[in-house]
């Protein structure tokens, strides 16, 4: 079964993985067909991980993010959107930051349940921990870089939402007062909540991307 994601936090987590996994062929703990199988994962996940940081770093838009992932995942290609619907790519890319950055944080919790109840030593747990407090940091500037974007794309949209509650409430008036035919309410009704569901799902994404770094500037 395919992931739809990386399943490795950084691309050295994932060759560290190539490399035991290339041990355990090598001691007999697999055979060559699950060896094969395993590896062509990994590699595909290195490749998505090297797809991810070109998406951050602006080297490709999140049109072309979404048609080479959906090529790696042999899945078809997403449909263009439409401009009206398109997310800024500048959001993307905090939305797809934010995303690394908690799952980081919940390795970092994990490694710590490890320490704790003493599957792993205090070496081991520092060295690990010390390699993805370095990705914490790093996906935390990327994100700071990022915030005044967040939040200025923020108050667009709940300056929109609040435009899209008023035109709602003349179009019952006006349908009320028998201005406009039902068949006529419906539609724009039904466009405008089209509107609302996007834009208020993108809003919770944002809002919790700045949640993030607010738990970042409180620790």
């Amino acid at each position: 079964m395919l992931m739809s994601h990386p399943a490795f936090a950084s691309k050295e987590e994932a060759e560290a993985a190539l490399e035991k996994l290339e041990e355990d062929l090598l001691e007999g703990r697999i055979s060559e067909a699950e060896y094969k199988a395993k590896k062509e994962e990994i590699n595909r996940q290195i490749k998505l991980l090297e797809l991810e940081e070109k998406l951050i770093e602006g080297q490709i838009s999140e049109e072309e993010y979404k048609r080479e992932k959906a090529r790696l995942l042999g899945e078809a290609p997403p449909a263009p959107e439409e401009a009206v619907e398109a997310i800024p790519e500048e959001v993307q890319k905090i939305f797809t930051i934010a995303k690394k950055l908690k799952d980081v944080r919940e390795k970092r919790e994990k490694l710590r349940e490890l320490l704790l109840s003493k599957e792993i030593s205090e070496p081991t747990f520092q060295k690990l921990d010390a390699e993805y407090e370095e990705k914490e940091s790093v996906l935390v500037d990327q994100l700071k870089k990022l915030e005044e974007t967040a939040k200025e794309r923020l108050e667009t949209i709940e300056k929109r939402l609040e435009g899209l509650k008023l035109e709602q409430e003349e179009l019952k008036a006006r349908f009320v007062l028998e201005e406009i035919s039902k068949a006529e309410y419906d539609s724009k009704v039904g466009t405008i909540e089209t509107e609302v569901k996007r834009l208020t799902s993108e809003k919770e994404e944002i809002e919790r991307a700045i949640k993030l770094l607010e738990e970042e500037e409180e620790s």
